[in-house]
Parts: C-alpha cells; sequence; structure tokens
C-alpha cells in the first residue's frame, strides 16, 4: 500500500464519525516543505452531524484540521514535519470512487482517459451528462461521441463539470 492511500485509510474512519466524506488526498514537496493537502465534503449524517449535501464552510476545514492532525502524528505515517491542509473539492469535485460517480448521475462531467477507447478516434476526453454506472463501466452522454461507456479503469481523472 503507498503512502496516501495509507494516510486515507487512517483518516477516512475519523471523518467519517464526524459526518464528513474524505474525498482526496494530495502528499508533495512544495516550496521545500511537505504539504499534506486533505479534501473533504459532507457525508451521510452522523448523529449531530451537519447535513448531506451543504457546502464545506471554512469552520467545518478548521474543525477537520484539527481533528486529523493528532490523528495522523499518532499513526506517524507523515514523518517528517509537515504542512496540513484542508479544503473543501470546490464546486467541480473530483471524481475518484465508484461511489462518486454513483452519485453525481445526471451532472455534468469532464473525463479524461489513460489511453483512447478507440484508437480510430484517438478521443481521450469526454465532456456531457453523467447517465450512469453499471458493473466497473460509466455511461456519458458525451457532446460529440454521444453516449460512450468507459470502463472505471481506462479514468485517469474525471471531474463534475458545473461552471
Amino acid at each position: 500500500m503507498d503512502k496516501i492511500a495509507e494516510i486515507e485509510k487512517s483518516i477516512r474512519p475519523a471523518l467519517a464519525e464526524r459526518g464528513f466524506e474524505l474525498v482526496e488526498v494530495h502528499y508533495r514537496r512544495e516550496s521545500g516543505r511537505q504539504v499534506l493537502r486533505v479534501f473533504i465534503d459532507k457525508n451521510a449524517p452522523a448523529a449531530g452531524a451537519r447535513p448531506a449535501g451543504s457546502p464545506v464552510t471554512l469552520m467545518d476545514c478548521e474543525e477537520a484540521s484539527k481533528l486529523l492532525g493528532p490523528v495522523l502524528d499518532a499513526g506517524g505515517l507523515v514523518g517528517e514535519s509537515y504542512v496540513l491542509e484542508v479544503s473543501s473539492p470546490g464546486i467541480n469535485r473530483p471524481l475518484v470512487r465508484q461511489e462518486d460517480f454513483s452519485r453525481h448521475v445526471g451532472l455534468n462531467v469532464r473525463i479524461s482517459l489513460h489511453a483512447p477507447l478507440d484508437p480510430e478516434t484517438r478521443q481521450r476526453n469526454f465532456s456531457g451528462i453523467l447517465l450512469g454506472l453499471e458493473g466497473r463501466a460509466i455511461e456519458v452522454a458525451d457532446r460529440v461521441s454521444g453516449r460512450v461507456k468507459i470502463p472505471l479503469e481506462s479514468v485517469a481523472k474525471a471531474h463534475l463539470d458545473l461552471i
């Protein structure tokens, strides 16, 4: 398991307990320092948690940051000195897990592939309405190609395209 996966595994339960969903984690060196960026969203309501679907606030990010600092330090996963940044994924949030795709059916998305599905057309980028998820494939009504089925393992990057 790589470092990002280990970090995600260690912090996901603590976030879920407070009504947050872990969207994505970035861990990289920037300007000579290690930066751990954690993107959160609202989850299904836990006892006393904020409602799902409401935007992530600055107070939510502050709460998650205070929660995650001790969890990360105790786990020893981030060995050296680091900067922790907690943020909302934004309106055009990334779609990373299978659940992300199923929850956002009917919305506009942008999808980039590792390689073209069809070597003749060489199309690697799709933009349109997410129609659904069937097994391990998503279906998109692409603005150029019409209805397209894309295996999840072919997706290099995907995000909502709301603005």
